[in-house]
């Protein structure tokens, strides 16, 4: 998406003698990734501005990519097609906590669909990608990091429960949700 602009900035460096002809594509590639982060997070801001949930935006970024790194599951042919699909969830993710009606029915809808999303994740994870392939050390280990994140976000929603921060539990449990649906597209996909 920003390549032709990371590699005008990274000719420019390599002009102006900041970086040498070995560090030029790894220059070019993290100015990519920059623009690239840039852009993700922007979006974020934005998705979450127009909804007016901004904080619930970044808490279910925050809390969805280290599972996810560990947990894989589908992945979009190009970033931008990932930029789209990720824009996309974050856009019904937002939508459905926002106009869910805030009575205890719904409340217990979520939190069962969350059980079952967390024994998803818990039973399927990892799932590979067909552009990067795991070996047996590499599914076992992430298998492990997905459980202790897993652990960790429920715990954590456990509290935030406690302390009556509704509107942050579901987050969490879309979170699960959003992640089991990639896993279950992941394997379909592979």
């Amino acid at each position: 998406m920003f390549s032709k602009c990371s590699e005008k900035i990274a000719d420019k460096l390599q002009c102006n003698n900041i970086i040498d002809d070995e560090r030029y594509e790894i220059c070019r590639y993290g100015i990519n990734q920059l623009f690239s982060t840039i852009l993700d997070f922007a979006t974020i801001l934005l998705i979450g501005f127009v909804f007016n949930m901004v904080l619930e935006g970044i808490i279910f970024t925050a809390t969805y990519i280290p599972i996810r790194i560990y947990a894989g599951g589908y992945h979009a042919k190009t970033p931008q097609r990932c930029w789209l699909f990720s824009a996309i969830m974050l856009l019904i993710v937002l939508c459905i906590i926002k106009y869910t009606p805030n009575n205890p029915f719904f409340f217990w809808i979520y939190t069962v669909l969350s059980l079952i999303s967390c024994v998803i994740i818990w039973t399927l994870s990892p799932v590979e990608d067909k552009n990067k392939k795991l070996d047996e050390q590499e599914t076992i280990v992430y298998h492990q990091r997905t459980k202790y994140i897993l652990y960790a976000e429920i715990s954590l929603c456990v509290v935030l429960y406690l302390l009556r921060c509704y509107s942050i539990v579901m987050v969490l449990e879309m979170v699960w949700f959003s992640l089991s649906v990639m896993l279950i597209l992941g394997k379909k996909y592979k």
